[in-house]
């Protein structure tokens, strides 16, 4: 029969190739049960193929996502090894998935398993993006102004005096409270002069700006105590001068309570990007070994449709510069033909470009892109 390659093309650098691909034929192949069962295997394994390819490459994705400079690394069969060494290296993992098992029962497995990481690396990704979403609710916001801060990173403890005497910065008692008012630039004197008509009971000679509070474009923070039942009147008030008012009640154990709140989410959101690291690294390594063996059985079953019974093929790996597949088929279809092989291989390598259609060739023939993210 003549030889089948198991073509991995486009690794992510250029690769001397080929190097042998070891799937499992003769005395130790696969087993498969019937013809008809191959038959249908062939549909399984490329829907099989297409949907670990998704995983995988989804994975990748959030890997890089949370750790652009991101290792891939492959641990199976208790090393762990470099992606293309542990593709230069590869052996059926009979612990895994013994030979002694159908391909469709381990086919089943293997999908289960790939299944439930990409399910978990999903729920695991969607509680990172609800932290850091939490994290950016409540997150100091700088540089805006002070009609869109929070004031309770701008009134803090360290500028705000409260002693509890008449002099403090906010009143709130059974009678009275403070409204906080923002003027627009160059509207300080009038509202000065103008306030305590606003509406009555406002304490009198009670307007007090925030020194040092002044944003980017010139609006100023001031403060104004008045009788509770006055509040509403004056809010009402101030809204049709156009002035900016902001509902706040100044809260030193409040302010305390937020920030222990922040320290506690970012240090979740930390925990939760650690854990999701180790996630990825793991998941992705699990995904791409169930991948290779998915391409070997595809190697397999496709090899013995094509060259019958008993199933002795060789399986090679080769990896040419993408500018470089038509010269690479052209190759392979001439050291076929120096075999015995037959048809002009290398002249439906340009066709063929990118297909995942052994019909095309004189030899069975899978692509497999094992890296595809955008790396910085």
């Amino acid at each position: 029969s003549h030889p089948a390659l198991g073509a991995a093309s486009r690794s992510r650098s250029t690769v001397e190739a080929p190097w042998k691909f070891e799937v499992p034929d003769g005395d130790r192949s696969l087993a498969f049960g019937s013809f008809d069962n191959l038959i249908r295997l062939t549909d399984d394994l490329q829907k099989a193929d297409s949907q670990v390819d998704s995983i995988v490459h989804r994975i990748e994705r959030q890997f890089i996502e949370v750790e652009p400079k991101a290792e891939f690394k492959v641990k199976s069969q208790r090393q762990e090894k470099p992606f293309m060494d542990y593709l230069k290296t590869w052996q059926w993992d009979e612990a895994k998935y013994p030979k002694s098992r159908s391909i469709s029962e381990n086919l089943t497995l293997l999908m289960s398993v790939v299944t439930k990481l990409d399910e978990e690396a999903r729920n695991k990704t969607a509680q990172y993006s609800d932290l850091k979403t939490a994290r950016g609710n409540i997150a100091k916001k700088d540089g805006v102004s002070l009609a869109n801060r929070d004031l309770v990173d701008v009134l803090t403890p360290d500028v705000v005096k409260m002693t509890g005497s008449p002099a403090d910065d906010f009143i709130y008692t059974e009678h009275l409270t403070t409204v906080v008012v923002i003027c627009p630039r160059g509207s300080d004197q009038e509202f000065l002069a103008q306030y305590m008509r606003y509406t009555e009971n406002i304490v009198p000679m009670s307007a007090r700006k925030f020194q040092g509070m002044d944003d980017k474009e010139g609006n100023t923070l001031w403060r104004v105590v008045m009788f509770r039942s006055a509040a509403e009147n004056f809010k009402k008030q101030c809204r049709e001068k156009r002035l900016v008012i902001r509902d706040f009640d100044y809260s030193e154990d409040g302010y305390k309570k937020l920030k222990a709140q922040r320290e506690q989410v970012e240090e979740a959101v930390r925990r939760q990007h650690s854990l999701i690291q180790d996630l990825y690294k793991a998941a992705w390594s699990d995904a791409m070994v169930a991948w290779v063996h998915v391409k070997a059985m595809r190697v397999f079953v496709e090899s013995v449709l094509r060259f019958g019974m008993p199933p002795r093929f060789a399986s090679f790996i080769v990896a040419p510069k993408a500018s470089s597949t038509a010269a690479a088929r052209k190759a392979i279809a001439e050291v076929l033909s120096r075999g015995g092989g037959a048809g002009p291989a290398g002249e439906k390598a340009t066709a063929a470009e990118g297909q995942d259609d052994e019909d095309d060739y004189p030899y069975v023939s899978l692509t497999f892109v094992p890296f595809n993210a955008p790396r910085s």
